[in-house]
């Protein structure tokens, strides 16, 4: 396959962002945060201008684990790509 530029690539501007604004320290009430959502993600990815197919992507999940002692968080994150034949991500099988 051909090389992809940098202009063939577009990007959605509505990525994915769930704002955390809440405290940790405060009781769900019926499974529901009243304070803030528990989880924090943000997706970001491209497409190719040319077909609309997705190309590539990146979640970042900054609150993923939080240490019981430090009460520090742990961040995660996951990508892939797909282009042509390759296929490739950040996941074991």
């Amino acid at each position: 396959h051909p090389w992809l530029s940098p202009g063939a690539l577009g990007a959605p501007a509505d990525s994915t962002n769930e704002y955390i604004g809440g405290r940790e320290d405060v009781a769900p009430i019926d499974g529901i945060a009243p304070a803030g959502l528990c989880s924090a993600l943000v997706l970001i990815g491209a497409y190719d201008r040319h077909t609309g197919c997705p190309v590539l992507g990146v979640i970042n999940e900054p609150f993923f684990h939080r240490d019981p002692l430090t009460h520090r968080w742990q961040g995660r994150y996951h990508w892939g790509v797909a282009y042509g034949d390759t296929r490739l991500c950040s996941l074991s099988p």
